[in-house]
């Protein structure tokens, strides 16, 4: 279900949901002590879902034949790694919000510099721009980005 700018009902509840319900200290400050809770929490979160797959690796091994089937296929492993992953995106999703960004639009200019990186590259020379939506064409997001570097 597409709300405005194609964004998805769900990502426009998150978000209204997230700013809601965020009680740290310095919440919606917008200051120095804001950025740092929240990149901090940021890394942190990484950490913690780094840490999970290193307990999956001690249990299971190092991504030998077949088990990252072990891992993926076990519903405590899936479960820890969505937890933390989602951890990850809260923090993620609240410094987008704090710098005045867009999520939808960092992963369009982040696919704009990947895309014009890799499609000179002859094993991507059959590279298709992926998005449909016209806001997002190639010539648009060209216009848009086109200072930004690698």
């Amino acid at each position: 279900m597409a709300g405005e700018r194609g964004k998805s009902v769900t990502a426009k509840e998150y978000n209204e949901f997230q700013k809601a319900t965020s009680w740290y200290k310095h919440a919606h400050e917008h200051n120095a002590p804001e950025l740092a809770y929240l990149t901090l929490g940021l890394v942190g979160e990484a950490g913690e879902f780094a840490d999970e797959f290193k307990k999956m690796i001690r249990k299971v091994g190092f991504l030998e034949d077949g088990s990252w089937d072990q891992i993926m296929c076990h519903p405590e492993h899936r479960a820890n790694l969505h937890k933390e992953i989602g951890d990850t995106l809260w923090y993620l999703n609240r410094l987008i919000h704090f710098l005045g960004l867009d999520l939808e639009m960092v992963m369009v200019m982040n696919t704009y510099k990947l895309y014009r990186r890799l499609r000179g590259r002859p094993e991507y020379k059959d590279l298709k721009w992926p998005f449909t939506n016209p806001d997002y064409s190639w010539e648009a997001i060209h216009e848009q980005f086109k200072d930004i570097g690698d």
